[in-house]
């Protein structure tokens, strides 16, 4: 129509010639690589997440967010009716070949948790029709505002960038933003603390590693043979006690070499302890309480605080990435043409246990007051429809 022509592009998604636009070559790296912090450790998504705290925390979240049905309903004047099929449906329960929607929605969190972003594709049919959904890797999109328009750039593996607007890619943001447009990454923001923790496993693994016992000083004379004998001793005296599985063998040392003992051990320098505050920093930067993640919570625990906590970690931690989801979703009229919209089923993590279960429904079915019916109870329960011999007898009227 306008004398562009369109055609399947990077990820499967249309693009238009008349669209393609350049990105400056440092900013492309700098979005790959992320920055360095004052510790000179470079820290990035991909670095971040070699760290068993940082991992722990967003496999944590993603990973529960993706026990969470999400669902497609139907508002109406009397409530609401939930869709069992349909094309909005379809796509929720198979976004794609070989995807499930538990992997979409655990994909969609972990990218929001890492960088505050997530973005979807929209894969379109010849008759423009969407028929999948995939998570776009978030460290190759980047976006911008023309004439009010989000225009998204996909940076592809050989180096071609394109670009698509809203009809192709649906971008799901964090509400906290710097400039509008995207959400706030809470490891390009925390790199210091981020950068600290992996100098940290650093220094540990350099610490096992180089670890030799007894530690100490080898002195030898000085003479001609001073940097011989020196190089020749140290290779020896490290080969012999270098390592954890070397750790207690005794020294034996010959001729004019004296051997100086140091008493310096990783407790005396604090280690432990800022490897322990470290882990409560990325536990606090992803909101998630450290036992979650076997860390130290300085609190005990039992079984009801411990039920509470889960409550609170649902409500505080994980609901604003399920929201992020839900409501981006449901904006999209690709999607969702009002009245559809998508909701998390939150209570699939909150299930009470068997007794109080019980006197909720006890509570549900009473004649009066009661707001659930017997087979709305048995399909809560994933118990099949009851037959006529199940059914109880009716109430006789009294006289």
């Amino acid at each position: 129509m306008d004398g562009t022509i369109e055609r399947r592009g990077w990820f499967g998604l249309r693009r238009r010639e008349g669209e393609e636009r350049a990105l400056p070559r440092q900013n492309l790296r700098g979005l790959m690589l992320g920055g360095t912090s004052l510790s000179g450790v470079p820290v990035s998504e991909r670095s971040a997440l070699q760290l068993v705290d940082v991992l722990a925390c967003v496999r944590l979240l993603a990973e529960t967010a993706s026990t969470l049905p999400l669902i497609a309903y139907r508002r109406r004047s009397e409530g609401r009716e939930r869709l069992s099929g349909g094309r909005l449906a379809d796509l929720l329960t198979h976004p794609a070949p070989a995807l499930t929607q538990a992997a979409l929605v655990g994909q969609l969190v972990a990218s929001l948790a890492t960088r505050g972003n997530g973005f979807l594709g929209k894969y379109r049919n010849g008759e423009g029709e969407i028929e999948q959904l995939g998570v776009l890797p978030a460290e190759r999109v980047t976006v911008e505002l023309k004439a009010g328009i989000p225009l998204y750039t996909l940076a592809h593996a050989d180096g071609r960038q394109t670009t698509h607007t809203t009809a192709d890619v649906l971008h799901v943001r964090m509400p906290l933003t710097l400039d509008g447009v995207l959400g706030l990454s809470p490891i390009a923001q925390a790199r210091e603390a981020l950068g600290l923790a992996r100098s940290l496993g650093e220094q540990a693994s350099a610490l096992i590693a180089n670890e030799s016992a007894p530690l100490g000083i080898l002195s030898v004379p000085s003479g001609p043979a001073q940097e011989d004998l020196m190089e020749n001793l140290r290779s020896g005296f490290e080969m012999r006690h270098r390592g954890p599985r070397n750790a207690g063998r005794v020294a034996v040392l010959s001729g004019d070499v004296q051997f100086s003992a140091i008493s310096i051990t990783p407790h005396d320098a604090e280690f432990v302890e800022q490897r322990r505050l470290s882990t409560a920093e990325i536990a606090r930067l992803f909101r998630v309480p450290p036992w979650m993640i076997g860390a130290e919570s300085g609190d005990s625990l039992t079984y009801s605080n411990t039920e509470s906590q889960g409550r609170a970690f649902l409500t505080y931690t994980l609901a604003p990435y399920l929201t992020a989801v839900e409501q981006a979703v449901s904006n999209d009229l690709d999607l969702c043409a009002p009245p559809v919209y998508v909701e998390f089923l939150r209570d699939a993590i909150l299930q009470a246990d068997t007794l109080t279960r019980a006197q909720v429904y006890t509570l549900a079915l009473d004649p009066v007051t009661g707001w659930l019916r017997r087979d709305e109870v048995r399909q809560l329960e994933n118990a099949p429809p009851e037959t006529d011999a199940q059914r109880p007898e009716p109430l006789a009227v009294p006289a």
